[in-house]
Formats: C-alpha cells, structure tokens, sequence
C-alpha cells in the first residue's frame, strides 16, 4: 500500500458493537478485557468527539469510531488516516484540561475584557466553538513546557494498578474491532505494522531521525491506550548474576522468557503475521549496562551518539543489545513492534536521550532541538518527511515541544530502590538491580523443551548487537524468512 503523506480531517460518529471477554490469569488471580458497553455515546466530550476515559471501555470505542471514520473519508487508506489521527491525538493531548495518570489539570487562564464573556454566551445559546485542527508545522523549535506532561516510570515502580491498567488497554488493542459490512481490524497490528515497510524502516533506522522517529512512535501508542507507556531499565537486569532470572520474566509482568507466551498478561497473542509470540532470552547479544549507558552520556552533542558514526558508539547501536538478546519477534526489524515489550524498551531508550539533552543544555549551553546532524541516508535529512507521519520533519522530531508532552520519574536508586519490593540495593556497586524470580520447583531442562518446541519461527532482518553478554548460552532461534502479505501501513 502507498503511504500518503498527508493528514485527513476525520469526522467522529458512533458505531456500536462488542467484545468478547477475554481472561488472562495472572498469579491466580483474573483479569478480563471487559465487555463494552453498547452506549459509546457516554465517552463523546462536549466538543463531540470520542476520548478515552478512566474506562476501559472507552479504549474499544475510540477506536472504533476513529476507524470508521477513516473508512468513511479514505477507505483505501483507511490504516493511514487512523495512525495519522492518532499522531495529532498525541501532538494535540495538551490541548484539553489535563487528566489522570500523574499529569496536572490545566490551569484555567482568567477572562481579559470582553473576549471570555462573548465565548460563554456563545456557549449558552449552544453554538459550537471551532477547534483548531492540529497542524505539524506549528510545533516550534523553542523550549515550550505544557503542564500536561505524562510521566513514565520504570516498570517495577508502578503501582500493581497502573500495570494492570497498561497491559489491559494492549490487550483491547489486540481483540478485533468489527466494522459492519468492512470486516475487523485489530488496532495494535496496524501500529505494529507501522515498523514494517521498507521506506518506514529506512527512515527509522541508520540514521540521526532515529530518536525522533521512535519518540515519535511511542507517543502514537500512548494516544491509542490513554496512559503512558513505562520503560523497561535492563541495566538493573544487567547487574544480576543471571540476568534471565529477572523478575520481570514471570507473570506479574511480562511472562515467560523461554518458548510461546502462554501466560501472563500478553499470553495467548497471535501476531499481525498469524503465528503465536515467542521469546528465548539470553541466547545472545546484552542488555544494556550501567557502562554503556554512562559512555553515551559523556558525549556533548548528538553528532556521536547518532549513525552513521565511527569513532563512537551509538545510541542507536547499543539499543540492538536487548532486541537480540530476549530474540524471538523483538530481534527483527520488521517484527519487533509485535512483541509489547519492545515499547517499554524504546521508552528506556528515550530516557537516556531525555537525559542527554538535559546534559546538553546544562553543560555545554547547546539547544538539542536544533542540534540536528546534517548525515545519514537522504531519509534521515533534517528537513524531509518522516515518513510515514504525514508532513511532520525529522528535525521536528528533536524539538523541546514534543520532550515537552513527557516527563520521567528518575530511575530508581540506592538505598531505597523505588521503594520497589521488586528490586534491590547492591551495595558493592552502589546501584539498584532486579530480585530474582521467586523459586519455584520446575524440571530440569524445562526452558530448553519449551525453545525446543518452537521449531523455525518466520523473522525478518537481524538486530545486530555491539556486544555479546559472556552469560548468554548460545542457544538462538532457528527462523526463516517472513511470508508475503499486505501490510496495514
């Protein structure tokens, strides 16, 4: 499918429909994707428009009105249209009165002579006020700070709540979405599919758009389920003596690291290419290490830490490390969006360039938001399209405007860790890292049988990884090419 850059103005109107329940039991206790409720009406704002609530319902309905709509105003490009109206959700998102999720409320501006008061009268004769459609073009390349920001945390720091919220909207992301007389679509594969194409992935990667491209990514995702997205800091995995002994690798977060995911909140999920998720971490490259992260960050502007680059490791390079080193879909371009925790890694990943840009301002009094490298392919020039997002600029992608729509909670530290029950204090290295999994008596060679009846899983272009963990076994995936078909984006 041809991308079209250029944004639609889509008009929102109900459609009502259902979801199955789906139950996923975690630690012997149940979480259900609930039912939506057949009234979408309730989750309209006063401007008309559908949002998503504190509900869970409202995610189901969101979107399925916002790809109706698509449909309706370019049914050949109706993926298209919906991630482009996402993206000014996600640009737009200060533009409300704030909400929940550990971000403020707006503050109200007071009433200046007789303006306010002919907009309330307005109001209450039931005239509409316009609203300003979202247009790339006005995002600035000055420093503007909403204080609507959305906080992102390291995931073990999160309240069980705010997980259980995160990993539900993913779930109502993958159920089919029926659209009477046009069949389904399944809105998290169409994001998946966004890190699919050739010309998307050549503007994502190998190049200094990479930061932006992603951070990019992450925010369209973040207006798809409402809440922000946590990140995963693997370098509190790194320290372990075994890193695969993680907390984070059983189902109170993401669920077995070895074989199919058969459990946990993401258990059961079929992929946008029709085969189950599966994971074998461990078997090669290296999560990230305190070491690398603190080398990164020595630099003073982004020429060094951006490909195509020589004398300097990459940001972009040592991101491959995790993408190889939990392997089954994360470790192939093409494929890696369709395993969930390649968003809470790439939320970790722009956190070190959050990090690197306070640095920039504060040590070496440099703007980031201009500091664009003028190398790489033609894609990743400053001043062409980030494909495939409409009429948005790479160099748009550096700005102090889209930093500004999140902030993060500083990754935990000793002594107390986050106050985390799932992390401890090393005192020999002075830093935080992961508890192991709680023992529990399982055969021996349990995690070899369970890669064993993998088989060949279909991937596509290898992550490369600078480094390879002396820890890890070896043991890769055996894969073989991705079959043909069309792709949603």
């Amino acid at each position: 499918m041809q991308i079209k850059q250029t944004t639609t103005g889509l008009v929102f109107f109900c459609i009502t429909g259902s979801l199955l329940l789906t139950i996923v039991t975690v630690n012997g206790e149940q979480y259900s994707n609930p039912r939506p409720t057949r009234n979408c009406q309730q989750y309209r704002s006063r401007r008309g428009e559908y949002e998503i609530t504190g509900n869970d319902d409202s995610v189901y309905c969101y979107h399925q009105h916002l790809y109706q709509s698509a449909l309706g105003s370019s049914p050949n490009n109706a993926s298209i249209v919906y991630v482009q109206t996402l993206l000014e959700k996600a640009l737009s998102r200060c533009d409300g009165s704030g909400s929940k999720y550990g971000h403020p409320r707006q503050v109200k501006k007071k009433c200046r002579k007789g303006r306010c008061r002919r907009k309330n009268k307005n109001k209450k004769r039931g005239k509409k006020v316009a609203r300003k459609p979202t247009s790339y073009n006005k995002i600035k390349y000055g420093r503007i700070t909403p204080n609507c920001a959305w906080e992102r945390k390291e995931v073990r720091t999160m309240s069980r709540s705010e997980w259980n919220r995160f990993t539900r909207r993913l779930n109502i992301l993958k159920r089919p979405i029926r659209n009477p007389g046009r069949g389904s679509f399944i809105p998290y594969d169409v994001i998946s599919d966004i890190h699919r194409s050739d010309s998307n992935l050549d503007a994502a990667h190998g190049g200094p758009s990479f930061l932006g491209w992603h951070r990019v990514y992450l925010l369209i995702l973040e207006s798809a389920i409402g809440v922000p997205v946590p990140y995963w800091d693997s370098r509190l995995d790194y320290d372990m003596a075994e890193p695969t002994d993680s907390m984070l690798w059983t189902d109170e977060f993401f669920g077995p690291g070895f074989g199919i995911v058969d459990s946990g909140p993401f258990a059961g999920w079929i992929t946008a290419d029709n085969v189950s998720l599966v994971r074998n971490i461990g078997s090669g490259g290296s999560l990230m290490s305190a070491s690398m992260v603190e080398e990164i960050l020595r630099y003073r502007n982004h020429d060094p830490i951006v490909e195509p680059t020589r004398r300097s490791i990459s940001l972009e390079r040592i991101h491959g490390g995790p993408h190889v080193w939990v392997d089954g879909q994360l470790s192939s371009l093409q494929t890696a969006p369709q395993e969930p925790v390649f968003f809470l890694h790439h939320s970790f990943v722009d956190y070190i360039w959050y990090l690197f840009r306070v640095n920039m301002r504060k040590n070496e009094n440099i703007n980031p938001s201009t500091d664009y490298p003028n190398k790489g392919p033609r894609s990743h020039g400053r001043n062409e399209n980030m494909i495939p997002f409409g009429d948005l600029r790479n160099i748009q992608g550096y700005s102090d405007f889209l930093e500004s729509l999140t902030r993060y909670r500083p990754s935990p530290t000793c002594p107390s860790c986050g106050r985390s029950k799932y992390l401890e204090c090393d005192r020999g290295i002075n830093r935080c890292k992961s508890k192991p999994k709680r023992k529990v008596v399982t055969p021996s060679g349990a995690s070899d049988q369970r890669r064993r009846r993998l088989g060949t899983v279909l991937l596509g272009t290898k992550f490369i990884s600078p480094q390879t963990d002396p820890r890890t076994s070896g043991n890769v995936l055996s894969f073989g090419p991705l079959l043909n078909r069309t792709l949603l984006v």
